[in-house]
């Protein structure tokens, strides 16, 4: 089971997310990220830290929202990714494409 939470601070919006991020779940993530794309979100921080599974769904998922914010000029930035995700990610060179950082107060001022 996966449980989303958002918390709003203005100029930026986290979406926490907890479980299994997999085809069974993705789309539910992708209405979120469809939704912050809608309101024109500039910064949306991402905090995996309580994701214990990921697919290549999920991952396409997270590339998808990168791509919708990226065409009006927002950020999606990766947060608290846990370790076993963290190596797809350089696996896949996803580490170059995702902006990643270690904790959401550096993800929201992008440091």
């Amino acid at each position: 089971m996966m449980k989303i939470h958002t918390e709003d601070y203005g100029q930026f919006k986290v979406l926490k997310v907890a479980g299994k991020v997999d085809i069974l779940t993705s789309s539910e993530i992708r209405a979120k990220l469809a939704d912050v794309a809608r309101a024109r979100i500039s910064v949306l921080v991402v905090d995996l830290d309580k994701v214990v599974y990921m697919d290549s769904s999920g991952l396409a998922t997270f590339l998808e929202g990168l791509k919708s914010m990226k065409e009006y000029g927002g950020v999606l930035r990766l947060v608290n990714v846990p370790e076993r995700i963290d190596k797809v990610l350089k696996l896949m060179k996803l580490d170059q494409v995702f902006e990643v950082y270690d904790s959401v107060d550096e993800a929201s001022r992008g440091k």
